[in-house]
């Protein structure tokens, strides 16, 4: 009983993908994505299609929602049914194999029947539970029959211990007052105590009556059937305290059994309420979904229409487009011979400049080296001239600009090539 006052644990879960709980609405759902394509590529209106993603969209939001709605049912349908188990653990005393079995088979089956699957054996489990409970409650009531039976029995076992207990210190009294003379009156009293002891019988008691004659005996033997008659009351005592704690126990036990199983009779009350409005949602959501069918049946055949209706136009208008494109082919051919004659033209004047410009260029070169020559011969003829003077008139230094003609040779051949790299991108861009 222990087990029954222990929460109970709620099971963990894989959440699964949302849209595999119902194939059929996803395959509409689909259905409506493919229609909608093939609009598109025939050429459907903007207006229509935005309209139809609207509604398609809004279907999954839809399916999504209750898909988390069912995913949270089906959670409290297998925390139920655990905790169904475990009563019926509670109740037997042994494992319920049966659940188990059952929650590995909907583990391993279809997502999409999981529900429908968990709420089966969470009815069958409560049937279960029903029956237990009764056949409990059956045991408890015949186990308090048999403890008050027992109780009944034991007090009036009680009640004839102390009414003999009450004539034998009668006898004890009166024996007392009578010992020395009449012996042969304590036969009566040394068979209720041989009868209180559960001695032998009648005969081993006048036997041994016969052979105790004195009075200290009888005295002795009134002690100890009175130490007797205590210890047996005593030991009724304990036990009737015994059964009343064991009555209290099971009656505890039967209540908080009780407050249990109206707990999850509510709880599971609560789930088939919840179930049954996800049934009506459901089937609100069909019709939805059967209505959007029908308007999309009607809207597939009014662009069966438009596109007999485009298609007629487009047979009718191909040889306009066709002439029309001809020409404009025509027009951009003659404007695309124009240009290319012209960019002939532009490209023999270019190569021409470009000859002149390297025979200036190449003319300019020779300039160039007569005149490095004719400079370095004049320096040679002045170093010569300065070492004379240098030996004649000792000058250390004589200034000469010969270092101008070779700057103006630099430049010039730097002004040479700065023309060329300008002028042959333009001839590569003429050509």
């Amino acid at each position: 009983m222990e087990q029954l006052s222990q929460p109970p644990l709620r099971p963990k879960f894989n959440n699964p993908h949302p849209h595999s709980c119902h194939p059929h609405h996803s395959d509409r759902v689909t259905y409506f994505e493919e229609v909608l394509k093939e609009k598109e590529e025939d050429g459907l209106e903007g207006k229509d299609v935005e309209f139809f993603k609207e509604r398609v969209e809004r279907l999954e939001s839809e399916r999504e929602e209750r898909n988390g709605v069912m995913f949270k049912v089906l959670e409290s349908l297998t925390s139920t049914k655990y905790s169904l188990s475990r009563v019926i653990e509670g109740l037997e005393g042994e494992k319920n194999e049966t659940s188990v079995e059952d929650c590995e088979g909907d583990c391993s089956g279809v997502e999409s029947r999981m529900l429908l699957e968990e709420s089966r054996l969470v009815s069958r489990l409560v049937i279960e539970v029903e029956k237990r409970v009764d056949r409990y409650k059956e045991m408890m009531r015949k186990e308090k029959k048999e403890l008050e039976s027992s109780l009944i029995s034991l007090t009036e076992e009680n009640r004839d211990v102390n009414n003999l207990l009450r004539i034998a210190l009668l006898e004890k009294e009166a024996l007392e007052k009578r010992i020395k003379g009449h012996d042969h009156k304590r036969m009566p009293l040394l068979q209720l105590g041989w009868f209180m002891m559960g001695g032998g019988s009648n005969e081993q008691s006048t036997e041994c009556s016969g052979a105790k004659s004195d009075s200290s005996e009888c005295e002795e033997e009134v002690v100890s059937v009175a130490s007797t008659v205590e210890r047996m009351m005593k030991n009724l005592r304990l036990e009737i305290t015994q059964l009343r704690r064991s009555l209290e126990e099971s009656r505890s036990d039967t209540e908080r059994l009780q407050s249990l199983t109206e707990k999850q009779a509510k709880e599971i009350v609560e789930n088939k309420h919840y179930i049954k409005d996800l049934e009506d949602r459901e089937r609100i959501l069909a019709q939805n979904v059967e209505e959007f069918l029908m308007e999309m049946k009607a809207a597939e055949e009014e662009v069966a229409r438009w596109k007999e209706a485009c298609e007629l136009e487009v047979e009718a208008g191909k040889v306009a487009a066709l002439k029309q494109e001809l020409h404009k082919t025509k027009i951009a051919l003659n404007i695309s011979n124009g240009k290319l004659r012209l960019k002939e033209e532009l490209a023999i004047t270019a190569i021409a400049a470009q000859e002149a410009a390297e025979r200036s260029l190449k003319l300019a070169d020779t300039r160039a080296v007569e005149l490095r020559r004719r400079v370095e011969e004049l320096t040679r003829q002045l170093e010569e001239a300065e070492k004379r003077e240098s030996n004649i008139h000792k000058v250390r230094r004589i200034c000469w600009p010969w270092q101008i003609f070779k700057l103006t040779s630099a430049n010039v051949a730097n002004t040479r090539v700065g023309n060329a790299k300008r002028m042959l991108p333009e001839m590569q861009a003429l050509i």
